[in-house]
């Protein structure tokens, strides 16, 4: 069975100080990311994600933002930095269809 890794949207929220769990650049950060939205784009990656809704990050334990494991695939951050991309590329689609609002 391929190792699995923990990716909390906390690593990628834009809002979010290093100390406070954000992994990624600044640059590559993304406004309030949603567990479904890392699992959508985990799974365009191939990384097998699975949801896990009642959990909460550490640092903030009483927000239940969810989780989401994936196939340990290479280096965390790299993969974290794929994945925060991806959400960026999906909230541009969806912008395009809904007439960019």
């Amino acid at each position: 069975m391929a190792k699995k890794m923990v990716i909390w949207p906390a690593y990628l929220t834009a809002g979010k100080t290093k100390s406070e769990g954000r992994i990624v650049a600044r640059k590559y950060a993304v406004k309030s990311p949603k567990a479904e939205e890392i699992e959508k784009v985990a799974r365009t990656l191939n990384l097998e994600p699975e949801v896990e809704k009642e959990k909460a990050y550490p640092k903030t334990h009483w927000e239940k933002s969810g989780r989401v494991l994936v196939t340990k695939s290479g280096q965390k951050a790299e993969i974290v930095r794929e994945i925060a991309k991806g959400i960026k590329e999906l909230r541009e689609k969806s912008k395009t269809k809904s007439g960019g609002r």
